[in-house]
């Protein structure tokens, strides 16, 4: 029985090793900014009372974890009790200590607490904080199954039965067959990380840094740990929006290919379509792969000014590359040329280097961009055979004042009792004026829109919204002018972080599109696809996007 005794005694060893006293973590949130506050002494970690808990407390934890702040300090088991001891209680700090450890309480191990008492916090501002991909409420289940499975065993048990044939058992280990050798191929700057890797296996919890993420997403992929893959993989959007050169969103995306990691790649095209514009005026614009570069215009999420501004950065970046012939003509028949007024395209001939090395492919675009311009859609689709719904005739998410306004952090005053008073927020309310359709037969048909911004369900009142008490803050929009039947209208809201890059684009839902939480803190609000770290977004574009309802086609 000695070696069940051993094996069990090298994981606990392993499983705290580097790990002192004193040390914490957060287990438990929905994101990586937010937790269960926990703290290791003694071999082992345990939880912390809330009796006492504020957030000068909070801040000694998300500090110590390397968030820049504290935004709420909660108790009552806010993100589930926990597991293991009540380490401390009545921690009482000053708000410079290193942990909690170095904070008047009753001392380890002295508490009455339950926990049902234990206590969390919700930090912000990330610099270089800790991850953890908790897995180890599945482990009990994966052992289960790995034991009837009966397959590889390093420990054969025999059960004798007087009269009656021998049972057999064994005993598995649990990543290779006994007796195997792994060999492990990986970079130098990936050693540091393997033992924890390798843990994983055994404890099914992990912690990642935004230095070893890459490292963790490698070996990973390279030894088919798929939930650790993908939880890295979403990690990835915290990085992206940190170089503004635009070279790492580029590194991860090749990355992302070579590993055969779709979460990964996603999440690279998107934040790199979500922010094209700022793409292509960066140094790395004409080192964008062309089979990048091809997936980014399929996608009608791109945000630019506009196609003519699209069409034109591709120009550039034909000219940087030296890209083939076959090359550009596969991106020119992604642009939408429909989008672009007859005056643009005309001028295109003039203000296009590429345009007489692909003549007749822009011609017959042109072509067909003039014919959706002055010919009713109807005819178009009756004696041309056009697909009007098709993504060509659709717009992107225009950023121009043409389609788009934007709603921007400013002092708001507001009158109560026949005195006004300020507060920092957005300004809350302008109008402004679209085609009803890009459609030149539309240059003289408008229609007015109204965006707002809305803190409160009083707010929507104020502005004739309807909203439920869980629902704010939102962006309301409303339309007035006539509305051509055959119209309709895809609307979006991009979120802007800092005035640097777009961090989440939301879909108006009739006219009220939802804010996500900016940092994730908000367990009630979905999160912002890429984090912003100030904790809240500086600015909204609205962006209108008429099509036509229906391929008219089919009708006589």
């Amino acid at each position: 029985m000695a070696l069940p005794w051993l094996l069990w005694m090298w994981l606990l060893l392993t499983g705290t090793q580097g790990v002192e006293d004193g040390d914490m973590r957060l287990a438990n949130g929905d994101t990586a900014y937010e937790g269960r506050v926990e703290i290791f002494y003694r071999g082992q970690w345990g939880t912390v009372c809330d009796n006492l808990w504020d957030l000068t407390d909070a801040r000694v934890v998300c500090r110590a974890l390397g968030f820049e702040n504290a935004t709420k300090a909660l108790g009552r088991a806010a993100f589930g009790p926990g597991t293991g001891p009540v380490m401390l209680d009545e921690v009482q700090c000053t708000g410079t200590e290193p942990s909690l450890a170095n904070c008047s309480s009753l001392g380890w191990l002295k508490s009455n607490c339950g926990h049902e008492r234990d206590a969390g916090v919700v930090c912000s501002n990330v610099t270089r904080g800790v991850y953890t991909l908790d897995l180890s409420s599945e482990l009990a289940v994966a052992l289960e199954q790995i034991f009837d499975s009966q397959r590889g065993c390093d420990l054969s048990i025999r059960v004798k039965v007087k009269e009656e044939e021998d049972l057999s058992l064994c005993a598995q280990a649990l990543w290779k067959e006994p007796d195997s050798t792994v060999t492990m191929e990986l970079d130098a700057e990936c050693v540091p990380v393997v033992r924890d890797f390798i843990r994983y296996f055994y404890s099914r919890r992990i912690d990642i840094s935004l230095s070893s993420v890459k490292c963790f997403h490698k070996l990973a992929s390279a030894y088919g740990a798929e939930q650790l893959q993908s939880y890295c993989g979403r990690l990835f959007a915290v990085l992206l929006p940190e170089d503004p050169s635009f070279q790492m969103p580029l590194d991860l995306y090749a990355y992302a290919l070579a590993t055969q990691d779709p979460v990964l790649e996603e999440v690279c095209v998107q934040f790199l379509a979500w922010n094209f514009e700022a793409l292509t005026q960066a140094e790395a614009w004409p080192s964008v792969p062309v089979g990048l570069l091809q997936v980014l215009l399929s996608r009608s999420e791109l945000a630019m000014p506009s196609e003519l501004a699209l069409l034109t950065a591709v120009d550039v970046w034909s000219r940087e590359q030296r890209a083939s012939h076959g090359e550009v003509e596969d991106l020119v028949e992604k642009v939408r040329f429909p989008m672009m007024l007859p005056q643009d395209l005309f001028e295109l001939q003039f203000n296009l280097s590429l345009y007489w090395g692909h003549e007749a492919l822009f011609q017959k675009k042109i072509l067909q961009a003039l014919e959706f311009h002055t010919v009713p859609f109807r005819l178009l689709a009756r004696y041309r055979d056009l697909n009007l719904t098709q993504d060509a005739y659709k717009p992107r998410l225009y950023t121009s004042p043409t389609w788009s306004a934007s709603i921007t952090a400013a002092s708001q005053a507001f009158s109560q009792y026949g005195y006004n008073t300020y507060r920092y927020g957005y300004n809350a309310y302008q109008s402004f004026q679209t085609q009803q359709h890009p459609s030149f037969l539309f240059l003289d048909k408008f229609i007015s829109w109204s965006p707002v911004y809305l803190p409160t369900v009083q707010s929507c009142w104020n502005y004739r919204f309807s909203c439920s008490s869980d629902e704010p803050p939102i962006l309301g929009l409303s339309k007035s002018g006539y509305v051509d039947p055959t119209i309709g209208y895809e609307n979006k809201a991009l979120m802007l972080c800092g005035g640097r890059f777009v961090a989440h684009v939301a879909d108006f839902k009739g006219s009220k599109a939802v804010i996500p939480s900016a940092l994730g803190t908000n367990s009630s609000r979905s999160a912002s696809l890429f984090p912003c770290q100030a904790g809240s977004f500086s600015g909204f574009q609205v962006v209108i996007r008429p099509f036509y309802l229906t391929n008219p086609s089919a009708e006589d």
